[in-house]
C-alpha cells in the first residue's frame, strides 16, 4: 500500500472514532440522567418531575461533554 493512502486511512479511522467517542459521551450522559432521574421518581413516589428534570440535567451534561472533547479535538490539531 502507498503511502499517502496509509496517511489518508489513518486520518479517516481518527475522524471516526473522535465522532464515535463524542456521541457515545452525549448518549450515555442523556441517559444517566434520565435513569437518575427515574430512581429518584421511583423512590419519592412523584409523577414525572424528576425523571423531566434528570432528562433536562442529563441534555445539559451531555452537550457540555460534547463542547469540552470538540475544544480538546480541535487543540490537538
Amino acid at each position: 500500500m502507498r503511502q499517502d493512502t496509509k496517511i489518508f486511512l489513518k486520518e479517516l479511522f481518527s475522524g471516526g472514532y473522535k465522532a464515535s467517542s463524542i456521541g457515545l459521551a452525549l448518549v450515555f450522559s442523556i441517559f444517566l440522567g434520565a435513569f437518575a432521574g427515574y430512581l429518584l421518581d421511583n423512590y419519592f413516589e412523584t409523577g414525572y418531575l424528576f425523571k423531566i428534570i434528570g432528562l433536562i440535567v442529563g441534555i445539559i451534561a451531555g452537550f457540555r461533554n460534547v463542547y469540552e472533547m470538540g475544544k480538546k479535538f480541535q487543540d490537538k490539531k
